[in-house]
């Protein structure tokens, strides 16, 4: 088994563990909102890091599920730094917990903004590592899933340089992951007390950004002004001296 195989093989377990039932329970109503916010009449899900019963409640007329890995129940194996798709195809695009597993980020959003319409909406979610969640990755490997995590602000400057508009943005599950519930449900209260004293430090986060064409806004009413003519102040001619010849 290639190293590839290995850590996919790995997500896929951690995706089916009790630590992921708890982690997908507290990003369900934050997720949910996002697309419900970001809902279009075409959508492109990459990747399956998701509660599939969110999507299925949308009823989207058009959808087209992506994976990287052929093991994965998709329409279309695809790497989602280089989509198959035209320009301007999708009005929504999804991307749940994909950039923490692809070695260039970047390029994935770019490919996302390429696939989007004009005004189109893109919906991602990720792993904060400055939370426990990040400290769970060293200290308790199989509670959290592997990957490069990537902070909302990295997130968000990248977004922004691609011409996306933030428009919403959450973060939660400020307790650390375990899979026993009593544990979990003592741990409940660290969600109201992460979100009012330490809003920066949530484990997951879900952000929602719009697609904006580059262009001029005009502000306010134009007023044309023909030039006024610059009155010149005639100057009287002298007659030339006539010289004196001795």
């Amino acid at each position: 088994m290639t190293t590839v195989q290995h850590n996919e093989q790995s997500i896929n377990n951690w995706r089916h563990s009790d630590y992921a039932s708890h982690y997908f329970a507290i990003e369900q109503p934050f997720l949910k909102a996002g697309l419900k916010q970001a809902v279009g009449p075409k959508a492109l899900q990459i990747g399956t890091q998701i509660d599939q019963h969110l999507i299925d409640e949308l009823d989207l007329p058009y959808i087209v599920r992506t994976t990287q890995y052929a093991q994965q129940s998709a329409d279309l194996i695809s790497d989602p730094a280089f989509l198959p798709f035209a320009p301007n195809s999708f009005a929504m695009v999804i991307l749940p917990h994909v950039l923490e597993r692809h070695t260039i980020p970047h390029q994935v959003l770019r490919e996302a903004h390429r696939v989007l319409m004009s005004e189109g909406h893109i919906v991602i979610t990720g792993f904060n590592p400055t939370s426990l969640l990040g400290v769970q990755r060293f200290l308790r490997p199989k509670a959290v899933m592997q990957g490069r995590y990537y902070t909302v602000k990295r997130v968000t400057d990248w977004l922004q340089l691609l011409g996306f508009e933030v428009v919403a943005s959450s973060m939660f599950q400020y307790a650390p992951l375990s899979r026993r519930a009593s544990v979990v449900r003592s741990l409940r209260f660290m969600e109201s007390v992460g979100d009012r004293w330490l809003p920066m430090f949530g484990g997951g986060y879900m952000i929602t950004a719009k697609k904006r064409d580059a262009g001029m806004n005009l502000v306010g009413r134009l007023r044309f002004r023909s030039p006024k003519p610059k009155l010149v102040s005639a100057v009287r001619a002298s007659a030339p001296r006539s010289s004196k010849h001795s």
